[in-house]
Parts: C-alpha cells; structure tokens; sequence
C-alpha cells in the first residue's frame, strides 16, 4: 500500500506541478510576512513576539487549510482551481484559525517548559528535570506524526468539527503507527526539499498534498473493517483479522485509475 501511495504522490505533485508553484507562492509570502512581523514585533518585547508568532501561525493554517480543499480534489482525480482556494476560505477559517493558534501556544508552552526543566537539570542535577524534558520530546514528535492528519480529515470526511480532527488524528496514529511514522519521514524529506527549493517545489502544500494521499487511501482499511463488521460482529475487536487488509483489492481502482505510469511517462509524457 505504502508503494502505491508514494507513486500516486509523485505522480500528483508531477502532474499538478504549475499548480503547486504558484499555489505555494502564497505561502511563500505569508512565510515571508511572518519574519518581518516577527522582526518587528521584537522592539516591542517578548510578549510581542509571542503573540506575533500566535497570529502568523494562525494566519499560515488558514492558508493551509484553504488549499486542503484542492489537495483532497487532488488525491481524488480531480482538478484542481484557485477558485477553490478562496471559496473554502468562508468555510474553514473558523477551525483554520483555531487550529493555528491552538499548534501556536503549545510550542510556546513546550518550549519555555523544556527550558525550566533543562535548567533544572543542568543547574541541580535534577533526574525529574530530565525525564520531563524527554516526555516533552516524545509528547511533541507524536503530536506531529498524528496531526498529519488534522486538515485531511476536515475535508476527506464529512461532519468533522475541531474535536472530531483532534482525535480521529490521534486515534488513526494508534492504529497505524508504523505506517504514519513513515509518512511522518516522507514529509520530513519532502520539507527538506522544500528547503532546498525556498519552499517553491514541493513546499507546505505538496507536503499537505502528501498527508491528504496517505489518508485518503488508509482509510479505505476502515471502510472495509465496516463492510465486514456487518456480517461478523466481532470482526472489529479481533486485530489480527483487522491487520489482514486486502489491499490490492481495495486499491484496484485507484490504480486502474492512476494507470502504469512508468519513469519514462514523467519525462517524456508526450510518447
């Protein structure tokens, strides 16, 4: 399954390649605004800062959450529109925004409280102060892996508020824990990319493009764990029928639908 998603991924991102440059042309400047803001907000004091911070992240998870509308169409076989983008902004921006803000105040608090406890420990030689700040680590690269999630599920379910993203999120990570660190290392390397190109290719919304793709096939494991529920009642309760997924059965349209397409059809898409 992960090998299918990792080349409708690249096949997405190859045939929506215009799309996404100039889609992330926005966040470029919103990235770029943000640094400015932050730079100033600094004359101003600490507090300054943190709340410059709160709204910039506020401001970029909107932006986020707006493409994520063209990101599921992507994941769909369907095309794409700036269009799009501006329409799903009256719609998203009441969880966009709290969504920001809530990602926003727990790295400020994670980040003063990893340095009390690091003082604590570097200053008093306190145990306490060291495995705190490792449950800090742990509490914050699990919270990345699983919030992947967050902005598929607004779009790829229907009846998904802020709680409901929250924790399905942490709930899909428990279930498919090998298989979301994976993706967690395919963003983490697409990021680098992004960082290499100045964010231009495949930047934040080809890596939210990639989240949409992993879920949006992922969760067809759950569609049939209901289909089969319905003529074994127990059947969701015991996990090794559970982990006993057809996927080749439940990825033959998809890939019927993304074709063969082999390296020389990227290249020379002509022939």
């Amino acid at each position: 399954m992960f090998g299918f998603y990792f080349k409708k991924n690249f096949a997405d991102g190859w045939d929506n390649f215009f799309f996404l440059v100039l889609s992330n042309a926005v966040t470029i400047l919103l990235l770029v605004g943000s640094y400015f803001a932050l730079k100033a907000a600094d004359s101003f004091g600490s507090y300054a800062v943190l709340l410059a911070f709160i709204l910039c992240t506020a401001i970029l998870s909107l932006s986020l959450f707006a493409w994520g509308a063209n990101a599921a169409k992507i994941a769909d076989f369907r095309a794409p529109s700036f269009g799009l983008f501006f329409s799903a902004l009256k719609n998203v921006w009441k969880i966009a925004l709290a969504f920001g803000i809530l990602i926003s105040v727990v790295l400020i608090l994670v980040r003063f409280a990893v340095a009390y406890y690091l003082a604590m420990y570097f200053n008093n030689g306190s145990l306490l102060g060291l495995i705190i700040t490792a449950a800090l680590g742990w509490f914050v690269f699990v919270s990345a892996i699983a919030l992947q999630y967050f902005i598929p599920l607004y779009f790829l379910q229907e009846n998904n508020g802020f709680k409901k993203c929250l924790k399905k999120s942490f709930l899909i990570f428990y279930d498919n824990v090998a298989f979301s660190i994976e993706l967690f290392f395919v963003n983490l390397l697409l990021f680098i990319l992004s960082c290499v190109t100045f964010m231009i290719i495949p930047g934040l919304n080809g890596i939210l493009l990639s989240s949409t793709n992993a879920l949006r096939l992922r969760l067809y494991k759950y569609d049939w764990i209901e289909k089969m529920s319905e003529t074994d009642p127990d059947f969701e309760k015991n996990r090794d029928k559970r982990n006993e997924v057809p996927w080749d059965e439940l990825l033959a349209e998809d890939k019927e639908s993304l074709g063969p397409r082999k390296l020389s059809s990227f290249l020379f898409p002509w022939k």
